[in-house]
């Protein structure tokens, strides 16, 4: 049985969504200690559009990205829901029920999942996610970043100047967190390897901008690739830019390809041009000997250049020379000592180089020591 209560107001001016007692099947879904994705079933107690209120067995943090599902995943009778991201806005101990914990989980975006059919007025404002077109949407988005981190600048990436406050450049690297987060795309396993790439750039860019020291660091190593590159991009180089992002976003490596040449036929000297050039020839085979001259073009260039050192390391390895890769990612930890996919590659490297298997000595093999 349900019992409506009056609307609540949260802090501000900011109302909420009237809240309602009841009971629906849930199935929340979250990434665990030692990054093991987790499970569990529950039932809601207070739902509204904002979030809801259920027991959990686990301990949640505060802020903790959970994944979840309206319905019962062993009922053959409730269908279970599409994933929907949300996070534990609070978490405290039961009072009547030993070892279990009262969680609120508030939605990503506020709006109507639960499909009642007396629901109250003002549900009606809050309408559900799109359901056609978003996923393109965000696919798209996430490889035009993707191209923006090994091709752009850290400021490109968060979509801030040079002059940006220090808080806005957190705002901007959480709301591109909150949008990109593999926690938040678990329906699409196939994301993840881009996921976990984008956010360690997105991490690296607002790591280094809201740190002074490394940020004046970096801006001095812009400032040498954009003498050594000439003058900003003229406007007729822009319009080719975006007409190859046009291309790529509908997976025509070919129309991007022709587009970015005529970028470059413009300003040879652009590293940032070559590289992405050279990252986009890498995904058509026949065209991988000269991403390898574009990517040996852009490296030197600019040899900083993060993105052309990583991107060729990539493109070495799937041609089968794992020794001259090396050095380029070697290259990228100089530049960024925490850089994790470069030292995840080296370490794989190493653990696949008979030179990691340990030898015993001239004097050892002499002596039939072992």
């Amino acid at each position: 049985m349900k019992e409506q209560t009056p609307s609540i107001v949260a802090k501000g001016a900011k109302r909420r969504s009237t809240r309602i007692v009841q009971a629906i099947p849930l199935v929340i879904t979250w990434v665990g200690p030692q990054s093991r994705v987790l499970t569990e079933e529950s039932t809601t107690l207070i739902i509204n559009c904002h979030g809801c209120q259920c027991f959990s067995r686990y301990k949640f943090r505060k802020n903790a990205k959970v994944n979840m599902q309206i319905g019962a995943a062993g009922n053959s009778q409730t269908s279970v829901t599409s994933p929907f991201p949300a996070r534990v806005a609070w978490i405290r101990k039961s009072r009547r029920l030993n070892g279990m914990y009262l969680i609120g989980v508030e939605f990503e975006t506020p709006q109507n999942l639960w499909h009642l059919e007396d629901a109250p007025q003002d549900w009606g404002t809050f309408s559900s996610a799109p359901k056609n077109g978003g996923t393109v949407a965000v696919s798209k988005e996430i490889e035009h970043l993707l191209q923006i981190a090994e091709a752009g600048t850290f400021y490109e990436l968060l979509g801030v100047q040079a002059d940006t406050p220090s808080s806005e450049v957190k705002h901007r690297f959480h709301h591109l967190a909150s949008r990109v987060h593999p926690d938040h795309h678990m329906d699409h396993p196939e994301w993840t390897p881009r996921l976990l790439r984008l956010m360690d750039a997105l991490t690296i860019a607002y790591k280094t901008l809201s740190d002074d020291k490394l940020k004046n660091q970096y801006d001095s190593r812009l400032a040498q690739a954009a003498g050594r590159e000439g003058p900003a991009s003229k406007p007729e180089t822009r319009e080719f830019l975006e007409k190859a992002q046009e291309c790529l976003a509908e997976k025509n490596y070919i129309g991007a390809i022709l587009w970015l040449r005529r970028a470059i036929e413009i300003e040879t000297g652009s590293s940032c041009y070559r590289a992405m050039l050279g990252g986009w020839l890498a995904a058509v085979p026949e065209y991988r000997q000269e991403a390898v001259e574009q990517f040996e073009k852009a490296i030197e260039l600019d040899p900083t250049h993060i993105g052309a050192h990583l991107q060729y390391a990539r493109l070495l390895e799937k041609l089968k020379f794992p020794a001259r890769a090396r050095p380029h990612y070697l290259r990228v930890l100089d530049l960024d000592m925490n850089h994790r996919e470069a030292r995840e590659h080296l370490n794989r490297l190493d653990a696949a180089s008979p030179r990691s298997v340990s030898r015993s000595s001239l004097l050892d093999r002499l002596t039939g020591r072992h």
